[in-house]
């Protein structure tokens, strides 16, 4: 089965990472593998128990990542950017893994495309 890595670099206050989640599912639809590289700020889209406002509720980007993964999309957040934002490992939803630039280049190498948001 081939596979798509989508890289998010945007926090979860933005449409852009939204989309890029939206899509990966997207990507499962159509009988692709997904993998989900998250850099920068967009490392506090996995961090558990955002609480966005009512109106924004379906925004909650911890939870449609815990529902990607839960379908089998592998998500891999840089641990240096991380680092830089004093974002624990055990603040991330189950199942994400703190990564390296090599597996992420990994992930680059054995994908059939890579999309960035």
């Amino acid at each position: 089965m081939d596979k798509i890595t989508v890289i998010l670099n945007e926090g979860p206050n933005t449409m852009r990472s939204w989309n890029g989640l939206r899509l990966t599912g997207g990507l499962l639809d159509v009988n692709l593998q997904a993998e989900v590289v998250l850099f920068d700020e967009s490392v506090f889209c996995a961090k558990k128990s955002q609480n966005p406002p009512e109106d924004l509720k379906g925004l909650n980007l911890s939870q449609k990542l815990s529902e990607l993964i839960k379908l089998g999309v592998k998500v891999l957040v840089c641990g240096s950017c991380c680092q830089a934002r004093g974002v624990k490992s055990e603040e991330l939803v189950d199942g994400a893994q703190i990564c390296c630039l090599t597996d992420v280049a990994n992930a680059i190498k054995t994908s059939r495309q890579t999309l960035v948001f």
